[in-house]
């Protein structure tokens, strides 16, 4: 192999050519290399701390839906035993009520049986007295 002026100029042209393109193109096309891995990266970290986030506030939800059905079971309950209350307190007030409505009736009724029976009474004697004349055919005393 010889070593002669055309091998030392094309070397030259070749070396010449890389530092040019190694500049003009290769450095630019690295660069935009580099700069879209950092936004894919970037994007990929974005990415995932809102999924991390999402996960956190789906998390919270859930808590606070656990939480507000448990205070609405509590609510519902509360609810239900004051109407339960409630409930036995108008029976106990109905039940009052007509105890007091059965006793006035049996006072009354009582009250009045007693003329009911004397006037009964006086009618049954009046009546005996009635047939005992007519069967013995005179007027008794």
């Amino acid at each position: 192999m010889e070593l002669n002026f055309t091998l030392i100029v094309q070397l030259a042209i070749v070396l010449s050519l890389m530092v040019v393109l190694s500049q003009v193109v290769f450095k630019p096309f690295l660069h935009l290399l580099q700069e879209r891995r950092e936004r894919v990266e970037g994007a990929e970290k974005r990415a995932k701390e809102l999924r991390q986030r999402t996960d956190e506030l789906i998390e919270r939800y859930r808590e606070a839906i656990s939480a507000a059905q448990a205070e609405g079971t509590m609510i519902r309950e509360e609810i239900r035993k004051e109407s339960l209350a409630k409930e036995m307190e108008i029976l106990q007030k109905a039940m009052e009520e007509a105890n007091r409505i059965i006793q006035e009736m049996k006072l009354k009724i009582s009250d009045e049986a007693i003329p009911a029976r004397a006037g009964l009474r006086l009618h049954a004697q009046n009546l005996s007295r009635e047939i005992a004349e007519k069967i013995l055919g005179r007027r008794l005393q």
